[in-house]
Protein backbone atom coordinates (compact mmCIF):
# COMPACT_ATOMS: atom_id res chain seq x y z
CA UNK A 1 0.00 0.00 0.00
CA UNK A 2 1.40 3.40 -0.93
CA UNK A 3 2.11 5.79 1.90
CA UNK A 4 -0.69 8.00 0.63
CA UNK A 5 -3.37 5.33 0.96
CA UNK A 6 -1.84 3.82 4.08
CA UNK A 7 -2.13 7.19 5.80
CA UNK A 8 -5.79 7.44 4.82
CA UNK A 9 -6.55 3.95 6.12
CA UNK A 10 -4.82 4.70 9.43
CA UNK A 11 -6.87 7.85 9.82
CA UNK A 12 -9.99 5.78 9.15
CA UNK A 13 -8.95 3.27 11.80
CA UNK A 14 -8.91 6.09 14.33
CA UNK A 15 -12.54 6.71 13.44
CA UNK A 16 -13.25 2.99 13.98
CA UNK A 17 -11.96 3.31 17.54
CA UNK A 18 -14.07 6.41 18.11
CA UNK A 19 -17.24 4.56 17.11
CA UNK A 20 -16.50 1.40 19.11
CA UNK A 21 -16.96 -0.95 16.16
CA UNK A 22 -14.75 -3.81 14.97
CA UNK A 23 -14.71 -2.72 11.35
CA UNK A 24 -16.28 -0.40 8.81
CA UNK A 25 -17.96 -1.53 5.61
CA UNK A 26 -17.35 1.11 2.92
CA UNK A 27 -19.73 0.94 -0.04
CA UNK A 28 -19.67 4.45 -1.55
CA UNK A 29 -17.67 4.39 -4.80
CA UNK A 30 -15.86 7.71 -4.18
CA UNK A 31 -14.99 6.57 -0.64
CA UNK A 32 -13.72 3.21 -1.92
CA UNK A 33 -11.53 5.04 -4.41
CA UNK A 34 -10.29 7.54 -1.82
CA UNK A 35 -9.16 4.83 0.60
CA UNK A 36 -7.84 2.21 -1.80
CA UNK A 37 -7.32 3.68 -5.27
CA UNK A 38 -9.75 1.15 -6.79
CA UNK A 39 -11.83 2.71 -9.60
CA UNK A 40 -14.07 -0.19 -10.60
CA UNK A 41 -17.85 0.05 -10.56
CA UNK A 42 -18.34 -2.95 -8.24
CA UNK A 43 -16.39 -3.00 -5.00
CA UNK A 44 -16.60 -2.43 -1.27
CA UNK A 45 -14.06 -2.27 1.53
CA UNK A 46 -14.04 -3.99 4.89
CA UNK A 47 -11.52 -2.26 7.13
CA UNK A 48 -10.61 -3.22 10.69
CA UNK A 49 -7.72 -2.56 13.04
CA UNK A 50 -5.61 -5.36 11.56
CA UNK A 51 -7.04 -5.88 8.09
CA UNK A 52 -8.09 -4.04 4.92
CA UNK A 53 -10.08 -6.07 2.41
CA UNK A 54 -11.39 -5.12 -1.04
CA UNK A 55 -14.42 -7.16 -2.04
CA UNK A 56 -15.17 -7.21 -5.77
CA UNK A 57 -15.90 -9.73 -8.53
CA UNK A 58 -13.89 -11.56 -11.16
CA UNK A 59 -14.33 -8.81 -13.75
CA UNK A 60 -12.06 -6.63 -11.62
CA UNK A 61 -9.54 -9.08 -10.13
CA UNK A 62 -6.52 -7.82 -12.06
CA UNK A 63 -7.60 -4.19 -11.87
CA UNK A 64 -8.11 -4.39 -8.12
CA UNK A 65 -4.70 -5.95 -7.53
CA UNK A 66 -3.10 -3.27 -9.69
CA UNK A 67 -4.92 -0.25 -8.28
CA UNK A 68 -5.15 -1.33 -4.62
CA UNK A 69 -2.02 -3.39 -3.90
CA UNK A 70 -2.19 -2.75 -0.16
CA UNK A 71 -5.59 -4.41 0.16
CA UNK A 72 -6.41 -8.08 0.31
CA UNK A 73 -8.48 -8.58 -2.83
CA UNK A 74 -11.31 -11.06 -2.36
CA UNK A 75 -13.52 -12.26 -5.22
CA UNK A 76 -16.12 -15.05 -5.24
CA UNK A 77 -14.97 -18.29 -6.85
CA UNK A 78 -18.57 -19.09 -7.78
CA UNK A 79 -21.52 -16.77 -8.48
CA UNK A 80 -23.30 -17.96 -5.33
CA UNK A 81 -20.36 -17.34 -3.01
CA UNK A 82 -20.98 -14.64 -0.38
CA UNK A 83 -17.53 -13.20 0.23
CA UNK A 84 -18.78 -10.65 2.77
CA UNK A 85 -20.31 -13.41 4.88
CA UNK A 86 -17.11 -15.42 4.65
CA UNK A 87 -15.07 -12.45 5.85
CA UNK A 88 -17.40 -11.77 8.75
CA UNK A 89 -17.36 -15.42 9.81
CA UNK A 90 -13.63 -15.99 9.44
CA UNK A 91 -12.78 -12.82 11.36
CA UNK A 92 -15.41 -13.34 14.01
CA UNK A 93 -16.95 -9.93 13.43
CA UNK A 94 -20.04 -9.00 15.41
CA UNK A 95 -20.18 -5.18 15.35
CA UNK A 96 -19.80 -3.52 11.95
CA UNK A 97 -20.18 0.13 11.05
CA UNK A 98 -21.82 0.94 7.72
CA UNK A 99 -22.30 4.10 5.64
CA UNK A 100 -25.90 4.93 6.50
CA UNK A 101 -25.87 7.91 4.13
CA UNK A 102 -25.06 5.66 1.17
CA UNK A 103 -27.38 2.66 1.55
CA UNK A 104 -31.15 2.25 1.49
CA UNK A 105 -33.34 0.94 4.28
CA UNK A 106 -34.09 -2.02 2.01
CA UNK A 107 -30.39 -2.87 1.77
CA UNK A 108 -29.95 -2.73 5.54
CA UNK A 109 -33.00 -4.90 6.08
CA UNK A 110 -31.58 -7.35 3.56
CA UNK A 111 -28.31 -7.56 5.50
CA UNK A 112 -30.13 -8.04 8.77
CA UNK A 113 -32.15 -10.90 7.31
CA UNK A 114 -29.33 -12.49 5.35
CA UNK A 115 -26.74 -12.39 8.14
CA UNK A 116 -29.07 -12.68 11.12
CA UNK A 117 -27.62 -16.07 12.13
CA UNK A 118 -24.22 -14.41 12.63
CA UNK A 119 -25.58 -12.02 15.23
CA UNK A 120 -24.13 -8.96 13.50
CA UNK A 121 -24.87 -5.58 15.05
CA UNK A 122 -25.03 -3.06 12.24
CA UNK A 123 -23.94 0.37 13.49
CA UNK A 124 -24.93 3.35 11.31
CA UNK A 125 -22.27 5.96 10.59
CA UNK A 126 -22.58 9.14 8.58
CA UNK A 127 -19.87 11.03 6.72
CA UNK A 128 -16.91 9.23 8.31
CA UNK A 129 -14.83 9.03 5.12
CA UNK A 130 -16.26 12.29 3.76
CA UNK A 131 -14.78 14.09 6.77
CA UNK A 132 -11.36 12.71 5.86
CA UNK A 133 -11.84 13.74 2.23
CA UNK A 134 -12.57 17.37 3.10
CA UNK A 135 -8.87 18.26 3.50
CA UNK A 136 -7.01 17.56 0.27
CA UNK A 137 -3.37 16.54 -0.01
CA UNK A 138 -0.94 18.01 -2.54
CA UNK A 139 -1.72 15.40 -5.21
CA UNK A 140 -5.44 15.96 -4.88
CA UNK A 141 -5.03 19.72 -5.16
CA UNK A 142 -2.83 19.24 -8.23
CA UNK A 143 -5.56 17.21 -9.94
CA UNK A 144 -8.19 19.81 -9.08
CA UNK A 145 -5.91 22.54 -10.45
CA UNK A 146 -5.57 20.64 -13.71
CA UNK A 147 -9.33 20.17 -13.91
CA UNK A 148 -9.79 23.90 -13.29
CA UNK A 149 -7.31 24.71 -16.05
CA UNK A 150 -9.30 22.61 -18.50
CA UNK A 151 -12.52 24.35 -17.48
CA UNK A 152 -10.90 27.75 -18.01
CA UNK A 153 -9.70 26.68 -21.44
CA UNK A 154 -13.20 25.44 -22.27
CA UNK A 155 -14.69 28.82 -21.38
CA UNK A 156 -12.22 30.58 -23.68
CA UNK A 157 -13.10 28.13 -26.44
CA UNK A 158 -16.87 28.32 -26.05
CA UNK A 159 -16.92 32.08 -26.53
CA UNK A 160 -16.66 31.38 -30.27
CA UNK A 161 -20.14 29.85 -30.10
CA UNK A 162 -21.95 32.49 -28.04
CA UNK A 163 -24.09 34.16 -30.66
CA UNK A 164 -27.76 34.49 -31.61
CA UNK A 165 -29.45 31.27 -32.77
CA UNK A 166 -26.89 29.05 -31.06
CA UNK A 167 -28.70 26.09 -29.43
CA UNK A 168 -28.23 25.36 -25.73
CA UNK A 169 -27.71 21.65 -26.38
CA UNK A 170 -25.11 22.26 -29.08
CA UNK A 171 -23.13 24.61 -26.83
CA UNK A 172 -23.23 22.11 -23.95
CA UNK A 173 -21.97 19.31 -26.19
CA UNK A 174 -19.18 21.50 -27.54
CA UNK A 175 -18.09 22.31 -23.98
CA UNK A 176 -17.96 18.63 -23.07
CA UNK A 177 -16.20 17.49 -26.25
CA UNK A 178 -13.61 20.24 -25.84
CA UNK A 179 -12.87 19.33 -22.22
CA UNK A 180 -12.32 15.71 -23.22
CA UNK A 181 -10.00 16.80 -26.01
CA UNK A 182 -8.00 18.78 -23.45
CA UNK A 183 -7.46 15.73 -21.25
CA UNK A 184 -10.55 15.48 -19.05
CA UNK A 185 -11.60 11.89 -18.36
CA UNK A 186 -15.21 13.07 -18.57
CA UNK A 187 -17.30 16.12 -17.68
CA UNK A 188 -17.53 16.44 -13.90
CA UNK A 189 -21.33 16.61 -14.21
CA UNK A 190 -23.98 17.26 -16.84
CA UNK A 191 -23.23 20.71 -18.18
CA UNK A 192 -25.79 23.50 -17.81
CA UNK A 193 -26.34 25.99 -20.62
CA UNK A 194 -29.37 28.09 -19.69
CA UNK A 195 -30.46 31.04 -21.82
CA UNK A 196 -33.14 33.69 -21.49
CA UNK A 197 -35.92 32.70 -19.10
CA UNK A 198 -34.15 29.38 -18.51
CA UNK A 199 -31.33 31.21 -16.73
CA UNK A 200 -33.75 31.90 -13.87
CA UNK A 201 -33.58 28.18 -13.00
CA UNK A 202 -30.40 27.37 -11.05
CA UNK A 203 -30.31 23.79 -12.38
CA UNK A 204 -32.01 24.22 -15.72
CA UNK A 205 -31.93 21.26 -18.08
CA UNK A 206 -30.26 21.87 -21.41
CA UNK A 207 -32.84 22.29 -24.16
CA UNK A 208 -33.21 23.05 -27.85
CA UNK A 209 -33.79 26.72 -27.08
CA UNK A 210 -31.86 29.12 -29.32
CA UNK A 211 -30.05 32.15 -27.94
CA UNK A 212 -31.78 35.46 -28.60
CA UNK A 213 -30.51 39.06 -28.42
CA UNK A 214 -30.88 40.31 -24.87
CA UNK A 215 -30.52 36.86 -23.27
CA UNK A 216 -28.58 36.12 -20.16
CA UNK A 217 -26.75 32.84 -20.81
CA UNK A 218 -25.49 30.88 -17.81
CA UNK A 219 -22.82 28.26 -18.44
CA UNK A 220 -22.11 25.86 -15.56
CA UNK A 221 -19.64 23.06 -16.30
CA UNK A 222 -16.56 21.25 -15.07
CA UNK A 223 -13.93 18.66 -15.91
CA UNK A 224 -12.82 15.47 -14.18
CA UNK A 225 -9.08 14.73 -13.99
CA UNK A 226 -7.71 11.71 -12.11
CA UNK A 227 -11.13 11.42 -10.52
CA UNK A 228 -11.13 15.02 -9.23
CA UNK A 229 -13.59 17.67 -10.33
CA UNK A 230 -13.75 21.32 -11.24
CA UNK A 231 -16.95 23.36 -11.33
CA UNK A 232 -17.21 26.82 -12.84
CA UNK A 233 -20.09 29.10 -13.82
CA UNK A 234 -20.08 32.22 -15.92
CA UNK A 235 -23.06 34.29 -17.03
CA UNK A 236 -22.88 36.37 -20.20
CA UNK A 237 -25.24 38.48 -22.30
CA UNK A 238 -26.07 38.03 -25.96
CA UNK A 239 -26.08 41.56 -27.30
CA UNK A 240 -26.01 44.68 -25.15
CA UNK A 241 -26.78 44.32 -21.44
CA UNK A 242 -29.60 46.46 -20.10
CA UNK A 243 -29.03 48.59 -16.98
CA UNK A 244 -31.04 46.10 -14.92
CA UNK A 245 -29.02 43.15 -16.21
CA UNK A 246 -25.80 44.99 -15.43
CA UNK A 247 -27.01 45.85 -11.91
CA UNK A 248 -27.96 42.21 -11.24
CA UNK A 249 -24.55 41.05 -12.43
CA UNK A 250 -22.61 43.57 -10.37
CA UNK A 251 -24.50 42.63 -7.19
CA UNK A 252 -23.69 38.93 -7.68
CA UNK A 253 -20.05 39.70 -8.46
CA UNK A 254 -19.68 41.86 -5.36
CA UNK A 255 -21.23 39.12 -3.22
CA UNK A 256 -18.83 36.56 -4.61
CA UNK A 257 -15.72 38.72 -4.20
CA UNK A 258 -16.59 39.59 -0.60
CA UNK A 259 -17.22 35.95 0.24
CA UNK A 260 -13.91 34.83 -1.26
CA UNK A 261 -12.12 37.57 0.66
CA UNK A 262 -13.61 36.19 3.91
CA UNK A 263 -12.34 32.65 3.37
CA UNK A 264 -9.52 31.70 5.75
CA UNK A 265 -8.75 29.00 8.30
CA UNK A 266 -10.97 29.02 11.36
CA UNK A 267 -13.97 30.68 9.71
CA UNK A 268 -17.29 28.81 9.72
CA UNK A 269 -18.97 28.00 6.43
CA UNK A 270 -22.18 29.67 7.57
CA UNK A 271 -20.33 32.94 8.17
CA UNK A 272 -18.98 33.01 4.61
CA UNK A 273 -22.45 32.31 3.24
CA UNK A 274 -23.86 35.13 5.39
CA UNK A 275 -21.45 37.68 3.92
CA UNK A 276 -22.51 36.98 0.34
CA UNK A 277 -26.18 36.73 1.29
CA UNK A 278 -26.08 40.11 3.04
CA UNK A 279 -24.73 41.82 -0.07
CA UNK A 280 -27.57 40.41 -2.14
CA UNK A 281 -30.18 41.19 0.52
CA UNK A 282 -28.99 44.78 0.91
CA UNK A 283 -29.39 45.23 -2.85
CA UNK A 284 -33.03 44.11 -2.59
CA UNK A 285 -32.63 40.65 -4.09
CA UNK A 286 -32.48 38.49 -0.96
CA UNK A 287 -35.54 36.44 -1.91
CA UNK A 288 -33.95 35.57 -5.24
CA UNK A 289 -30.81 33.88 -3.87
CA UNK A 290 -32.30 30.44 -3.43
CA UNK A 291 -29.40 28.07 -2.73
CA UNK A 292 -26.31 27.81 -0.55
CA UNK A 293 -23.18 29.75 -1.40
CA UNK A 294 -21.09 26.74 -2.32
CA UNK A 295 -20.09 23.13 -1.79
CA UNK A 296 -16.96 21.15 -1.13
CA UNK A 297 -15.20 19.87 -4.25
CA UNK A 298 -13.05 16.81 -4.83
CA UNK A 299 -13.71 13.23 -5.95
CA UNK A 300 -17.37 14.24 -6.14
CA UNK A 301 -18.74 17.54 -7.34
CA UNK A 302 -20.49 17.78 -3.97
CA UNK A 303 -17.69 16.37 -1.84
CA UNK A 304 -18.96 17.07 1.66
CA UNK A 305 -20.27 19.93 3.81
CA UNK A 306 -20.18 23.30 2.11
CA UNK A 307 -20.80 27.00 2.57
CA UNK A 308 -24.45 27.30 3.53
CA UNK A 309 -26.69 29.09 5.98
CA UNK A 310 -26.56 26.19 8.45
CA UNK A 311 -23.01 25.04 7.72
CA UNK A 312 -21.03 24.11 10.83
CA UNK A 313 -17.87 23.28 8.87
CA UNK A 314 -14.80 25.17 10.10
CA UNK A 315 -12.45 26.00 7.25
CA UNK A 316 -9.00 24.38 7.22
CA UNK A 317 -6.06 24.65 4.83
CA UNK A 318 -6.47 22.10 2.04
CA UNK A 319 -10.24 22.35 1.79
CA UNK A 320 -11.65 23.26 -1.64
CA UNK A 321 -15.04 24.90 -2.12
CA UNK A 322 -17.08 26.44 -4.87
CA UNK A 323 -18.23 30.01 -4.25
CA UNK A 324 -21.31 30.60 -6.39
CA UNK A 325 -23.85 33.23 -5.35
CA UNK A 326 -26.76 33.79 -7.70
CA UNK A 327 -29.90 35.82 -8.30
CA UNK A 328 -32.79 34.23 -10.20
CA UNK A 329 -35.87 36.20 -11.25
CA UNK A 330 -38.69 34.34 -12.97
CA UNK A 331 -39.57 35.83 -16.34
CA UNK A 332 -36.41 37.95 -16.41
CA UNK A 333 -33.43 35.64 -16.04
CA UNK A 334 -30.66 34.89 -13.64
CA UNK A 335 -26.99 35.40 -12.88
CA UNK A 336 -24.57 33.01 -11.20
CA UNK A 337 -20.81 33.42 -10.93
CA UNK A 338 -18.84 30.45 -9.61
CA UNK A 339 -15.19 29.79 -8.89
CA UNK A 340 -13.27 27.00 -7.16
CA UNK A 341 -11.37 28.19 -4.11
CA UNK A 342 -8.61 26.51 -2.09
CA UNK A 343 -8.33 27.38 1.60
CA UNK A 344 -4.68 28.15 2.40
CA UNK A 345 -2.81 29.15 5.53
CA UNK A 346 -2.93 32.73 4.27
CA UNK A 347 -6.58 32.79 3.22
CA UNK A 348 -8.01 31.79 -0.15
CA UNK A 349 -6.54 30.90 -3.53
CA UNK A 350 -8.91 31.03 -6.50
CA UNK A 351 -8.17 28.06 -8.76
CA UNK A 352 -10.37 29.07 -11.71
CA UNK A 353 -9.22 32.12 -13.63
CA UNK A 354 -11.80 32.86 -16.31
CA UNK A 355 -12.74 36.56 -16.63
CA UNK A 356 -15.52 37.74 -14.34
CA UNK A 357 -16.43 41.09 -15.86
CA UNK A 358 -19.80 41.11 -17.62
CA UNK A 359 -19.14 39.85 -21.12
CA UNK A 360 -21.41 40.92 -24.00
CA UNK A 361 -21.40 39.05 -27.29
CA UNK A 362 -22.54 40.79 -30.49
CA UNK A 363 -26.12 40.07 -31.50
Amino acid sequence: MSLRFAHRVERLRTRIDERSVESLLITSRPNVRYLSGFTGSAGSLLVGKEFAVLLTDKRYTLRARSEAPGFEVVVPENPDDDVLKTQMESRGLRKIGFEANHITVKTLEGWQEKYGELGIEWVPTNGVVEELRMVKDAQEVASIREACGIADAAFRHIQLFLQPEAVELDVAMELEFYMRRQGARRPAFESIVASGEHSAMPHAEVSERRFQPGDFVTLDFGAEVNGYCSDITRTVVIGKATPEQRRLYEVVLEAQLRAIDAIKPGVKGADVDAIARQVITDAGYGDYFTHSLGHSLGLSVHDGPGLGQKSEVVLEPGMVFTVEPGIYIEGFGGVRIEDDVLVTEAGAEVLTHSPKHLMEFPA
